[in-house]
């Protein structure tokens, strides 16, 4: 069996590397249309502890533990000068995304492996598919026009909120959600720490807010300044620092009915998207490419296995999508609920989702039986 996987993200990685481990014989290439260290991204939120936790992807890492991932039990919101303290009842596990991925690259190069970077196939004929039994597109959500064919291509809709992904030297040992009223508009930052040196910023506002603050104007390094100034208090004169490249953005929703069409299947970002606020992105990728392994180890051919996929994947990442943009249309109406007093607020949010299934239930039913392999 030989197998293309394009992209060497989270999901694209942990699928090459563990199927191999099932499958030694198999013939696995990695490209990758990024160079080796351009990594983006800050720090991701996983499920539990590793090693014992199936939906941390740092469970299958063999050196899970020499990652700096920090881990957090309580949740603080806070509104102008009034705050809340909660436990969250569950453990999440804050991680580097660079050393996740440089992880997983490392774990897949140990199994043989090849992983070509700066490699950009835009259409069939660039990625030779005569060559391949299977081509898995794990190219995320910021290549939404790169699906080489018709069928594949993706739903897409656009949050009302502008967001920016930013990262601190302030460490934050909740995870915290923080509303900031400003002369100009309402800001809100999802807060987290992921090492001990480092915390996941995100910010984001209206359309309205964006444009009277005059964001739309202000060259993107200098952005960094005026967030700090509105967050000063809880940044604690700490700064603020953008990727390269990267600009303020309304949230993209990517979704599929179906996951595969021949010999093409979808995981990861490059199949669903969520929004940042329920902190399944990471997980949700990982579980796509357990789904897929499985459906791979336990069917005899290549149409039934992606078939069986199809049939596994899709309720979940539709379900995923369902508490995502419950979430994401909350905050957008967020102004509504900041005139309640900082218990009701609490309540309010966390009602978002609370008419549909429980996504970590459904999450955990699903990898155990993936990992039956």
């Amino acid at each position: 069996m030989k197998i293309l996987v394009v992209g060497a993200g989270p999901a694209g990685l942990m699928f090459s590397y563990q199927l191999k481990k099932q499958k030694p014989d198999y013939d696995i290439d990695i490209i990758e249309k990024n160079k080796p260290n351009d990594i983006f991204g800050w720090g991701v939120v996983l499920p539990g502890h590793a090693p014992a936790h199936p939906a941390n992807a740092l469970s299958y890492l063999t050196n899970y533990d020499s990652l700096d991932a920090q881990h957090i039990d309580t949740f603080r919101l806070i509104k102008q000068s009034d705050s809340k303290l909660l436990n969250t009842g569950v453990t999440l596990c804050g991680v580097s995304r660079k050393a996740l991925i440089e992880s997983l690259k490392l774990h897949c190069i140990n199994q043989g492996i090849t992983i070509q970077h700066y490699q950009h196939p835009l259409n069939e004929h660039d990625l030779n598919k005569s060559s391949y039994d299977l081509i898995v597109l794990s190219t995320g959500i910021n290549h939404s026009s790169t699906y080489f064919r018709e069928s594949l291509k993706p739903e897409i809709s656009y949050g009302k909120n502008k967001y920016m992904w930013f990262g601190t030297s302030k460490i934050f040992d909740s995870l915290n959600l923080i509303f900031k009223q400003y002369p100009k508009g309402t800001f809100i930052a999802h807060a987290y720490k992921y090492s001990q040196k480092m915390s996941t910023f995100i910010v984001e506002c209206s359309e309205e807010t964006f444009i009277k603050a005059g964001l739309d104007k202000i060259p993107t390094k200098k952005t960094s300044e005026f967030i700090e100034k509105v967050f000063r208090n809880e940044l604690q004169d700490h700064s603020l620092y953008i990727p390269k490249g990267l600009k303020w953005r309304n949230f993209m929703t990517l979704g599929h009915n179906k996951s595969y069409n021949q010999s093409f299947v979808l995981i990861g970002d490059a199949l669903q998207s969520g929004h940042f606020s329920i902190g399944h992105g990471t997980t949700m990728a990982i579980t796509s490419a357990h789904i897929l392994v499985n459906s791979i180890v336990t069917n005899n051919t290549i149409p039934t296995a992606l078939d069986s996929y199809n049939k596994k994947i899709i309720p979940l990442v539709h379900l995923f999508r369902d508490h995502a943009n419950a979430s994401r249309l909350w905050f957008e109406n967020a102004n509504e609920a900041l005139q309640l007093d900082i218990n009701k607020l609490v309540d309010s949010f966390d009602s978002r989702r609370s008419a549909l299934p429980h996504l970590p239930a459904t999450l955990g039913q699903a990898l155990q039986e993936a990992l039956l392999y």
